[in-house]
């Protein structure tokens, strides 16, 4: 269900490292790093709070639109909750989410000034900015990937240099496509598919692998009588951020408070789903017309938890760190995706 997060090489398009030894921002030097980082946002401007018109009247909120890369899914959990529990109005926004979809193209959209927020991951910024497409990285709430390749429990592959002989159903146009080969991790006796977001042929017999986020699809296999088993991405060294909140370049400099009010309440948004869900779950089914479960989302807030934050420690969600964005960039230099004459990684994202 996650083929389309995606922004392709050529084509603008929108489911090891390890950040446990990376240095992780905390929610207040978050919040500096976007006061900071971007012209015009002032340094000596605390916490972001609504004004009291906004307080006194819905018609004084600020009215932005946020454009998701997929459709309404537990990966998108934290900002349907800033939109439940009222945490946007807190901060003076009127925020419309938009779901996204198979057709959905984060980083065009806002080029075109079409939404002013959109949720994209990590690779997908660098790609779109080698494009000459100004997104900017404003926070990330899946600190580790969820990427990850779905074989068949009964398949007796257990890691990815065993995957040998069988069909791989994945989107090739994904940066971590080119990542195996380099690797060797792929070779000529694997078959590469399309996958169109189901498990139905994995389920259906033996010889068959498939993408997935590890919150998601492996379920989705559970509950159609088929246990597998999960190859993650991060353990061999391809581990983006996921699930960025992203803007412009020109939005974020021309609108600063607005970009630090929104910031702010997505990190509340996302503290809040992790920790009380339910609320939020029933909208999210409402707003999703793929088939999706309750006991679905159930099951990927819980496996979401210890990729957004480690043991109890909710002030690291959102945070992002210069080395880790570094590390990614060489990757997708090494890949000759992205030029490395026209990088300039620092620019990608708000950092201090």
């Amino acid at each position: 269900m996650n083929q389309h997060r995606t922004v392709r090489p050529k084509t603008v398009r929108q489911k090891s490292i390890s950040s446990a030894s990376l240095p992780v921002l905390s929610l207040s030097a978050l919040a500096l790093a976007l006061v900071c980082s971007v012209p015009m946002l002032g340094c000596d401007a605390g916490k972001p709070v609504a004004s009291k018109s906004a307080k006194d009247s819905k018609t004084a909120l600020t009215k932005v639109k946020l454009l998701l890369n997929w459709y309404p899914e537990a990966e998108h959990g934290g900002f349907y909750a800033a939109k439940v529990h009222g945490i946007f109005e807190k901060y003076g926004l009127d925020v419309e989410i938009q779901p996204g979809g198979k057709t959905t193209v984060v980083p065009q959209t806002l080029t075109l000034g079409r939404a002013e927020f959109g949720v994209v991951n990590a690779d997908d910024v660098l790609i779109a900015r080698n494009q000459d497409a100004p997104i900017v990285a404003l926070m990330a709430p899946i600190q580790n990937g969820p990427r990850c390749i779905m074989v068949r429990a009964d398949s007796g592959i257990q890691s990815f240099e065993q995957l040998k002989n069988i069909t791989l159903q994945i989107d090739s146009g994904r940066p971590y496509v080119p990542f195996l080969k380099s690797k060797g991790l792929l070779d000529d006796s694997v078959k590469l598919a399309p996958f169109f977001g189901s498990v139905a042929q994995l389920v259906a017999g033996p010889g068959y692998a498939a993408q997935g986020y590890s919150f998601s699809e492996p379920f989705m296999a559970r509950q159609q009588g088929v246990e597998v088993h999960q190859l993650m991405m991060s353990e061999i060294g391809y581990n983006p951020y996921a699930s960025l909140l992203v803007s412009t370049d020109s939005y974020v400099k021309n609108h600063s408070d607005i970009s630090k009010q929104m910031v702010s309440a997505c990190v509340e948004g996302w503290q809040k789903y992790l920790s009380d869900p339910k609320a939020t779950n029933d909208v999210i089914l409402a707003a999703n017309k793929q088939g999706l479960t309750k006991e679905a989302l159930e099951y990927g807030v819980e496996a979401l938890k210890p990729l957004c934050y480690k043991g109890d420690d909710m002030g690291q969600i959102g945070a992002m760190n210069l080395e880790r964005w570094k590390q990614l960039a060489d990757t997708l230099v090494e890949l000759k995706l992205i030029d490395a004459k026209k990088l300039d990684v620092q620019a990608a994202f708000v950092a201090p």
